[in-house]
Order: structure tokens, then C-alpha cells, then sequence
């Protein structure tokens, strides 16, 4: 099949010359075996020429681009609507489409393309990028947070752990001892004896004979309240509530002398209500007992107590 045709055609006998030479290429035009109509053809013009097809351009005649100026720039490509992007809008591949995204809308995949939606509800972002969340936000499920060190005083979040350390740390243990139903007084003795636990869950003190022991050092308020009875007839003489380290010691570590009782009536019953902080730095040492001091000549035996509450908080 023919892919020229010439310019001259020669008869037998024709002289060659130069002019006939050059008419023959220079009127020759392309004939139609020259292209396969399914990547080249001929066009409409005259002469024809070869014009390259759809089918005739494939991806590997496209140059691979190695930088920001080669390959099919954005100009080459079709123009699309405004405030749009180029996504395959599907879950399968196939071709790209234009995506329409509105002032302050983004893209969300949706396992089956994409969603153009705003931030809406508890949170909202405008179209610089500035999120802002509600006030009143309500957080479901389980949320979780870093937890600030003990004692921060902000307005940061506290957690449930934050909160546990803080109460745990401003709780204040406390113990309450109180007299049994025969009485405080422990035959011919001053000090106060016969008592019970009435309430102690964290187990600060101990008592035994009349001592109270500490379980740790720290500082401690002891409030005491309850009745005395001054048996004793004798006018001018009496008993002093005092505070003792122990029951081995007479001192008296209240600032002043304490409650007294005197009286020249017998069995006279006076309430009582006495308060002391004490500071303990030695447990096996600093202990705790409340003494009934003689004032004249009174009798060690001449007095009783009843309801008695001996209530000890730990300060620190």
C-alpha cells in the first residue's frame, strides 16, 4: 500500500529533467496507506497531513516529571468549578471529579468518597483554622487528662486521681476514746483509766494503764470534755484536770492549770472541756495522759468521772 503519492507522474519516453524531478517531490502528498485511522490519520487540509490520534498518545510517550516545571502543568489540565478540589469521590479507583467544599467546610472520608462538612455541636473552626470549644461542654464516656502535681492552684483540669491525692491529703484523722460505764478512775490512782476505743479507723493511737501512744510523729489536737465528781468534803481542796506526757509524769503540759473542782459539798458533779496541741516526734516516747491533780489535801480517791470523750485529730 501506497504511503506517498507522487507529484508527477512520467510517461515512457519523458525526459528527466530538473523541474520535473523537483515536482515530483515537491507535490507529492501522503496517501492513505501512510495511517491507520486509529492512532494517526489524514487531516482535512490540502496538501493532507498526518495528524497523531487520541489512541496515539499513551502514558509512556509522556515525559516522567523530576521537578516542579516538567511533566503536564495546570494549565494543560481543564478548568474546574471554584472552591473545588480533585478527589476520586468513590471507594473503589476510578476517576477524579471536582469536590465542592463551602467556606468553613472540610473533607472527611467516609469509606465511600468524601463528606465536605463544618465542625458543628461542641466545636466550631473557622476558616483560619481557629477552633473554638463550648463552654459548657459535656464530656461522655471515660475521658482522660494528664494529672497536675499535688497542690497545683489553677484552672487546669483535675482529675478523679488529682482530687483523691488532695482530699486524702487535706483529711484529718481522727480518733475518739471514751470512757467505759464504771468510770474513768482506776482506784487510788490520778490519771484517768478504763477507757475504749469509740471510734479510730485509721488507727493513730493506742492505750493501755492509762497511757495514750501515737502511732506516728506529727501534730495532733486533743479535745477532752466530760464530768468530774468531787467526792471529797473536805472545803478548800479539789482537783485539777491537767494534761501529763505520760503516767509517769505529774507536769502539766496545759498552758494554765486546767479545770478545777472545789468545792465543800460531797459528790458535786462539774462538766469540763479541755484542748491541747500536741506535737509528737518520738512516738515511743511522746505519749498522752490526762491526770486529775490533788489541789490541797485532796484524797486520790476522792473523785470519779463519767462521759468522758478523749477526741484526738492528727494535723499533720
Amino acid at each position: 500500500m501506497a504511503i506517498l503519492s507522487k507529484g508527477t507522474t512520467f510517461s515512457t519516453g519523458d525526459q528527466v529533467t530538473a523541474a520535473n524531478l523537483n515536482a515530483l517531490v515537491d507535490s507529492a502528498t501522503f496517501a492513505a496507506g501512510a495511517v491507520d485511522d486509529s492512532t494517526t490519520a489524514l487531516d482535512s487540509s490540502s496538501p493532507k497531513k498526518i495528524i497523531v490520534k487520541d489512541l496515539g498518545i499513551t502514558t509512556g510517550k509522556l515525559a516522567t516529571s523530576s521537578s516542579t516545571t516538567t511533566g503536564v502543568t495546570f494549565e494543560k489540565m481543564q478548568h474546574v468549578a471554584a472552591n473545588t478540589v480533585l478527589v476520586n469521590d468513590t471507594n473503589a479507583e476510578g476517576d477524579i471529579s471536582a469536590k465542592a467544599v463551602a467556606d468553613t467546610q472540610i473533607l472527611i472520608g467516609d469509606g465511600t468518597g468524601f463528606t465536605a462538612a463544618a465542625l458543628s455541636g461542641d466545636a466550631t473552626m473557622t476558616n483560619a483554622g481557629v477552633v473554638t470549644v463550648k463552654d459548657d461542654l459535656a464530656l461522655g464516656g471515660n475521658p482522660t487528662t494528664t494529672t497536675q502535681s499535688a497542690g497545683n492552684n489553677t484552672t487546669r483540669v483535675a482529675t478523679t486521681a488529682f482530687v483523691t491525692t488532695a482530699v486524702a491529703a487535706s483529711t484529718v484523722s481522727q480518733a475518739i476514746i471514751k470512757s467505759d460505764s464504771g468510770g474513768v478512775r482506776d482506784g487510788f490512782n490520778y490519771y484517768f483509766k478504763n477507757m475504749s476505743d469509740v471510734s479510730d479507723p485509721d488507727s493513730i493511737v493506742t492505750f493501755s494503764s492509762g497511757d495514750i501512744t501515737f502511732a506516728s510523729t506529727g501534730t495532733y489536737l486533743i479535745d477532752i470534755s466530760g464530768n468530774i465528781i468531787d467526792s471529797d468534803s473536805t472545803a478548800g481542796d479539789g482537783y485539777a484536770i491537767s494534761l501529763t506526757s505520760s503516767t509517769s509524769s505529774t507536769v502539766n503540759l496545759l498552758d494554765g492549770i486546767g479545770h478545777t473542782t472545789l468545792s465543800a459539798n460531797t459528790d458535786v458533779s462539774e462538766s469540763f472541756s479541755q484542748k491541747y496541741i500536741r506535737t509528737v516526734s518520738d512516738v515511743s516516747t511522746d505519749k498522752l495522759a490526762i491526770y486529775a491533780a490533788p489541789i490541797s489535801s485532796a484524797a486520790s480517791s476522792g473523785w470519779n468521772a463519767f462521759d468522758v470523750y478523749i477526741v484526738i485529730r492528727k494535723l499533720t
